[in-house]
């Protein structure tokens, strides 16, 4: 029977208690595990029981790596970068006209202090959150990289800021929609339940077009009164918002059972 394994530190306490209740709720065993923080030692479990992890974006991606575990974790590092889903989706993508470079290279361009840009990392690692920020906070964050575990050299995502008025996050099951939550009114968190049909939708069509995954995240903002995407996400170690997680446990758990 399928299981699910749970990090119970070093991540958002009550997606823990959560996905522990949506467990309860369906029946399914899950089990909780702890981590030492920048260890890459996978959880001690047996790999003999098909089982879904849930946790820190870091031990996703060593259990990934680790792969004893089916399915384990919904990822692949290369189908996940901006590189791949950028090209899949297109003139869908909200920076979509964004070009790629690294930190440091952003810092030695030149130009006012005031320029905004948006950067976020080109792979799903969250080696920081997406943001927009002045060329002059730019180039002072990254002459102090070295004080950090952030390199200079960490590849980003840039492109010109557009206005957003709301955002939502997706969680995609098999081509569908299983749940999903808004989470922010124009750069403001603002989490409540729901998403509207036109959003649920527009993130189906882009399943249709080409998927990373068989479950994975995807977050759509609403800008100029149109739809586009913003990223998408490792399932494994997305937050949930005001999702529905039981729902989520449920199709998940179908899923696996089903392959």
């Amino acid at each position: 029977m399928l299981r699910w394994a749970i990090q119970s530190n070093l991540v958002n306490a009550a997606d823990v208690e959560k996905l522990l209740a949506a467990c309860r709720q369906h029946g399914q065993p899950a089990v909780t595990f702890e981590t030492i923080p920048f260890s890459n030692q996978p959880p001690a479990l047996d790999s003999g029981q098909p089982t879904v992890f849930y946790g820190s974006t870091s031990c996703m991606s060593n259990i990934w790596q680790v792969g004893k575990w089916s399915p384990g974790v919904f990822f692949d590092p290369q189908r996940f970068s901006f590189s791949e889903w950028g090209q899949a989706y297109g003139r869908h993508c909200l920076n979509g006209e964004a070009r790629q470079t690294t930190l440091a290279a952003l810092a030695a361009e030149s130009y006012g202090m005031d320029r905004l840009f948006f950067l976020r990392p080109i792979h799903d690692d969250k080696a920081f959150a997406g943001e927009v920020m002045a060329f002059g906070e730019i180039q002072k964050w990254v002459g102090e990289l070295e004080q950090t575990m952030l390199s200079p050299d960490t590849e980003i995502l840039v492109a010109e800021p557009v206005g957003i008025s709301h955002e939502w996050r997706l969680f995609m099951v098999d081509g569908k929609v299983s749940t999903g939550s808004h989470y922010r009114t124009r750069q403001r968190l603002d989490v409540y339940p729901g998403v509207p049909a036109e959003v649920a939708a527009f993130a189906q069509g882009l399943a249709r077009l080409w998927q990373p995954a068989p479950v994975f995240v995807l977050d759509v903002a609403s800008s100029a009164n149109q739809l586009y995407l913003v990223e998408i996400n490792c399932f494994n170690s997305a937050g949930f918002y005001a999702s529905e997680v039981a729902k989520l446990v449920g199709d998940v758990s179908r899923y696996v059972d089903g392959y």
